[in-house]
């Protein structure tokens, strides 16, 4: 039976193949329940032309209920969008739950203060500093392509399989070894296999 609970906010536009990883591999290897929601509950289009019919609105999400809140990237959060975001993860850290955003819902976090005092990262320092004007987290940027820090787990927009091992680690979902090699396997495009195939091992 699922224990632990994983909230994937959608919107229109979002990078669906940001938080493809993290929530499949959480569904197939772990007890964690995925749920989708949107702003008011009412079916988004994802960047990929992916029709989503959410299971919640912002409205129902109790965050002493749920383990882990995903916000994906997507040119909304680069625009000003989904502001009403912000009341939702102040409310998670408030509560020592954990919150991961990848690449444009970084600014979101940069812009509300929210990064100013944890080690993070983005798509680049610059790209913070020039959508975030609010932001004031420059002495814990981090160049890398994702960063775990306390409860905030941040990812650039191709950090999707970083983004993915982060959360495992963080909630011990496989052996740190087995997550290791899940990643290998994807990285690579699965050449190893190919290789050991062709040596005949």
């Amino acid at each position: 039976m699922k224990k632990r609970i994983c909230y994937l906010f959608v919107f229109n536009g979002y990078a669906d193949w940001e938080a493809a990883y993290t929530v499949a591999h959480l569904n197939k290897y772990s007890d964690f329940m995925i749920r989708t929601f949107s702003i008011d509950g009412h079916p988004v289009t994802s960047m990929g032309d992916i029709r989503i019919e959410p299971d919640h609105s912002l409205a129902d999400v109790d965050p002493k209920k749920i383990d882990l809140l995903f916000l994906p990237g997507g040119e909304a959060w680069e625009n000003g969008g989904n502001q009403e975001i912000a009341l939702l993860v102040e409310a998670f850290i408030r509560a020592n739950k954990t919150v991961a955003a990848i690449c444009g819902a970084t600014v979101m976090l940069g812009d509300h203060g929210f990064l100013d005092r944890v080690p993070h990262t983005s798509n680049d320092l610059a790209y913070l500093k020039d959508l975030a004007p609010a932001y004031n987290g420059d002495a814990y940027y981090q160049q890398e392509p994702c960063v775990t820090s306390d409860h905030i787990i941040t990812a650039n927009g191709a950090a999707a399989l970083e983004m993915m091992v982060a959360i495992f680690k963080k909630f011990n979902v496989l052996e740190d070894s087995v997550t290791e090699a899940v990643y290998d396997l994807f990285k690579s495009a699965g050449m190893e296999n190919k290789l050991f195939a062709e040596a005949g091992a």
